[in-house]
């Protein structure tokens, strides 16, 4: 490796645990409503009181799991907490908050193993009521 990889190889390294670190900081800040722990978004969720489904997507955007329908967000919430502690995710960044819907995706992608666009990615709760 030449001195010229060298560099860009440890650019790239510092970049890296840059990205990581200003996650981490946004998390652990509480006036940061989008950066949060798993357990807080029942305290974040935004949704209207009424029926509602549930769905857990993989990392690659694809159907991971339908968790069905729920007579309330609160129990649906309960069963996405579920799964990612199943799943070893203890933060989300979340990416819509409406009264409709409710969308999650872990903060951190994983790539480890052959099967990394098949984890647990994220969740979406969309309200049933127009």
């Amino acid at each position: 490796m030449g001195p010229g990889e060298l560099i860009a190889v440890v650019i790239f390294a510092v970049v890296a645990v840059a990205v990581i670190l200003m996650k981490e900081q946004k998390l652990n800040d509480p006036s940061q409503m989008d950066t949060i722990f798993a357990h807080q978004m029942r305290d974040v969720c935004g949704l209207k009181t009424g029926p509602v489904s549930a769905t857990l997507f993989r990392q690659s955007g694809n159907l991971y799991r339908d968790l069905g329908l729920f007579n309330r967000w609160e129990d649906a919430v309960t069963e996405i907490e579920k799964s990612f502690r199943r799943a070893k995710i203890d933060s989300v960044y979340v990416q819509e908050n409406t009264s409709n819907r409710f969308e999650v995706i872990r903060l951190h992608h994983s790539h480890r193993g052959r099967a990394e666009g098949k984890k647990l990615g994220g969740a979406v709760i969309a309200s049933e009521v127009s």
